[in-house]
């Protein structure tokens, strides 16, 4: 914080300088500049516009002190509490979708074996081996599960078209967003009283804030795979599901934690029931959030949760293995 305030009592010491030429006293105002006589109409006075970029500039620069303090450099890291896997991405790589990256550096992760207080590893990215995933059993999984699924059809087939009024406005939401792997489809996204109506087929109630955030459905998560099937080739994002990426959403489903006896602060928040080894078949990256919790929950605890309204802030982060999609939320 002092090197914040240091840099900020700098630039308002710049700014009084730069003030006061603009100013050069009433005789300047009325007729000169005191250099010769030349008018100065064109000049603003004190107080004016030039002291904006000024203030815009020690704004900028208090911020990006405060990002730099915040930044994680070194390559471990022990856990806290108040530590999660999007948060230690975002301040040792500048992007919370790196989150899988640090699984990737780390298989205790994955296989639930860190409990707070253990030490991780944070390399730099070109340090990360990509994972080693056996892709036939993959597909094999996924077949097992596509007779069960209409993941070959599309999700907004056959679904009754919501009725817009006449000069509703529309919205560019999501069309700038930048999803690793995926380029953003233009759709049509229309305010409608206090719900976004997406493409005449889903409506999203919600300001996409934490006070208010947006209540989604399965079916509008899953119609990511309208455009987005990366294994046929398909990395079209619907702009839909891009102008959820970084929102806060609201929605019901089944929960399933990782197996393991220590406490964790990850699971999984799904469409259907799948407890992660008997009951059900496993999710689709469509149909599946994997959540980070603020506080981690004690195995005793676990199984008096299988199905609740999940509240958080969602990421849209395709995760792929030899072009298999594997995440995505």
């Amino acid at each position: 914080m002092k090197f914040i305030w240091a840099i900020i009592g700098g630039l308002l010491l710049a700014a009084g300088v730069l003030l006061s030429g603009f100013g050069g006293g009433e005789g300047s105002r009325s007729g000169g500049d005191g250099r010769g006589g030349r008018p100065d109409a064109g000049r603003p006075d004190r107080g004016g516009e030039a002291a904006a970029p000024v203030v815009e500039t020690i704004r900028e620069l208090a911020e990006k002190a405060a990002d730099d303090e915040d930044r994680i450099t070194a390559k471990t890291w022990v856990l806290g509490g108040d530590d999660t896997l999007p948060e230690l991405a975002r301040r040792r790589y500048g992007d919370e979708r790196l989150w899988r990256r640090i699984v990737d550096a780390n298989p205790r992760l994955a296989a639930g074996e860190v409990e707070l207080g253990d030490e991780i590893l944070l390399p730099d990215l070109e340090d990360i081996p990509d994972p080693v995933i056996d892709a036939a059993a993959l597909v094999a999984d996924l077949d097992d599960g596509r007779a069960d699924r209409d993941v070959d059809e599309p999700a907004t087939k056959a679904r009754p078209v919501i009725e817009v009024p006449e000069g509703a406005p529309e919205l560019t939401l999501g069309i700038d967003r930048e999803i690793p792997d995926a380029t953003v489809e233009p759709g049509r996204l229309v305010k409608v009283d206090d719900s976004i109506v997406a493409d005449g087929l889903f409506r999203i109630p919600g300001a996409g804030t934490e006070a208010d955030p947006y209540r989604v459905s399965w079916e509008l998560l899953s119609s990511a795979a309208d455009g987005y099937r990366p294994s046929l080739g398909e990395r079209a994002m619907p702009q839909r599901i891009a102008a959820l990426d970084g929102a806060w959403v609201e929605l019901d489903g089944y929960v399933a934690f990782p197996l393991g006896g220590s406490d964790t602060s990850e699971l999984l928040v799904m469409l259907n029931q799948w407890d992660g080894c008997c009951i059900g078949i496993p999710p689709t990256p469509y149909d599946a959030i994997e959540v980070s919790l603020t506080e981690a929950v004690p195995p005793a605890e676990r199984h008096a949760i299988s199905f609740g309204s999940l509240k958080g802030r969602l990421v849209v982060s395709p995760y792929l293995v030899e072009n298999w999609l594997v995440g995505l939320y």
